[in-house]
């Protein structure tokens, strides 16, 4: 069969910029459709991702009628109405192509997924479920013994078959399809030119943090690909010119993993394999791992995405942050100038808005989130589904609008739309501040991710057109008064209405 592995592509895009900006931070080709598509033994199969390419309607259209069968990807709430206007999009095409959805959203949501048009949902893991669901489409087989799916019957009743087990050997899976991946759409902007993608060298996380879905995505388990197969994975990314990683592991700074992680840099540096690279660690981790950490810095780590999460000893716990490294703020510091000193650049992680949570301590965060980090990447707390945090958030009474879908001009939380707009202010300061910004542009190191900051916003402005344009002023003008629930159904109502699906087909050359 022909197969298209796609992350959609953006038919309703927002003005001036797409509220996902930790996108400019992990701007790499992503691994998880070469993944998938190296699980499709005996299939021809084609990659599109539509957070990199914007191509034309008709030539996306194109792509969606050479299909036997699509694979969409779908991972959190603020991509449900992009990616349910693709749905659309591509049934108002072709009404009788199989379209099957999988990531988060897709996983703790399935079944509002198939009541809104998707024929399967691959929850969880994708590499043995979906080459057999694809298998089962091309034999006409029931799809009922298709462990880890849930699909729509006939009639249109949702059916959730079991789950399937984990696959515990990450070093079975085969070697990505790197070889149908365009990457010219992707820079990490640090200082080696080349290209860019992610590497997965584990899956899951131990940690019970309520904020967070990959927890209970992975029911707290930790699996990780051997030394042997990561280098494997990383001499084929250097065959296809790669230069610049991203590890991809939601937790690579694991206390569980610090063994392999130091045969990984020893392998690095025996065979020359020079990359420029970063990912996700705890702020725990780097406390109590500065030897392995310079062997790291040694192979390449040229940035630290830090999940500080907040300076309040109080809000870890809330959090269930599990952080006994943190001792106050000045633990914080410590640990940036260690990193500075070792020439790694900081991402701190942030999260603002979560119940109970005062508005002085999100403040207090953002305003002294520069004494520990080179960039803050906030959150707006929203509660996903399957975490504690959403069921604590419910069962408070202060869910303030349903999480299948969000927007950075609502809030989920009821009580913090203070803290949403102390935010605002606060990263128009950031951004702004001329002393920051000259001190950024004097640093070799960071000057290209300055100058990505600033391309990243100035690129949204051309995309202007009256139906974004007329979204900004509504939010301005109306939005407050609509309260959560009616901005966003403002939002379905414009995008996901036969009249703008229509337009769009025609568009594509129906």
């Amino acid at each position: 069969m022909k197969v298209l592995i796609l992350t959609p592509q953006a038919l309703y895009r927002r003005w001036p910029t797409t509220p996902d900006t930790t996108k400019m931070v992990t701007n790499a080709a992503p691994v998880t459709m070469p993944q998938l598509a190296a699980s499709l033994k005996g299939h021809e199969v084609r990659i599109h991702d539509g957070n990199a390419y914007d191509v034309p309607l008709k030539e996306y259209a194109a792509l969606i009628r050479w299909a036997d069968v699509i694979g969409m990807n779908v991972m959190c709430s603020y991509a449900a109405l992009n990616t349910e206007l693709n749905l659309r999009f591509i049934k108002e095409l072709r009404p009788a192509l199989p379209v099957v959805l999988g990531g988060h959203h897709a996983t703790f949501q399935d079944v509002q997924w198939l009541e809104r048009g998707a024929d399967a949902v691959v929850r969880s893991e994708g590499e043995r479920t979906f080459p057999e669901l694809v298998g089962a489409l091309e034999s006409g087989a029931p799809l009922a013994g298709v462990a880890g799916l849930s699909w729509r019957d006939r009639g249109g009743a949702a059916r959730r078959n079991p789950d399937r087990p984990f696959i515990q050997d990450l070093d079975s899976l085969p070697l990505p399809r790197w070889d149908l991946v365009d990457f010219s759409g992707y820079n990490l902007y640090f200082r080696r030119p080349g290209r860019a993608a992610c590497l997965e060298t584990g899956r899951g996380c131990e940690q019970h943090c309520a904020f967070c879905q990959v927890g209970p995505m992975w029911k707290n388990t930790h699996r990780f690909k051997s030394p042997e197969r990561v280098l494997e994975e990383m001499r084929l990314l250097r065959k296809n010119g790669v230069t610049q990683l991203f590890v991809v592991d939601d937790n690579y700074g694991s206390s569980l993993d610090t063994g392999r992680q130091a045969k990984v840099y020893e392998g690095m540096r025996r065979e020359d394999l020079r990359f420029d690279w970063g990912g996700f660690f705890r702020h725990d981790y780097i406390r109590a791992n500065h030897g392995l950490l310079r062997e790291a810095a040694g192979s390449g780590l040229k940035f630290a995405c830090v999940g500080f999460e907040s300076v309040e000893g109080a809000d870890l716990r809330q959090f269930n942050k599990g952080n006994a490294a943190f001792t106050g703020l000045p633990s914080y510091e410590e640990e940036y100038r260690f990193l500075k000193s070792a020439g790694i650049a900081v991402f701190g992680f942030f999260v603002i808005g979560y119940p109970g949570q005062s508005q002085a301590s999100a403040v207090q965060t953002l305003e002294n989130a520069h004494r520990f980090c080179d960039y803050p990447v906030v959150t707006v707390y929203k509660p996903l589904p399957g975490t504690a945090g959403y069921r604590k958030t419910r069962q408070d009474g202060l869910l303030a609008k349903e999480m299948f879908y969000h927007d950075s001009f609502t809030v989920a939380v009821r009580g913090t739309r203070p803290i949403l707009a102390a935010y605002n202010r606060f990263f128009l300061r950031y951004l702004l501040n001329p002393v920051r910004a000259l001190r950024r542009m004097l640093d070799p190191e960071l000057r290209p991710v300055e100058i990505a900051l600033y391309s990243w916003f100035a690129g949204g402005l051309p995309r202007a057109n009256p139906q974004n344009l007329g979204d900004f002023f509504w939010f301005l003008l109306k939005g407050r008064r609509a309260g959560e629930e009616g901005l966003i159904e403002y939002l379905r109502g414009k995008y996901l209405s036969g009249k703008n699906i229509a337009r769009l087909a025609r568009k594509a050359g129906r």
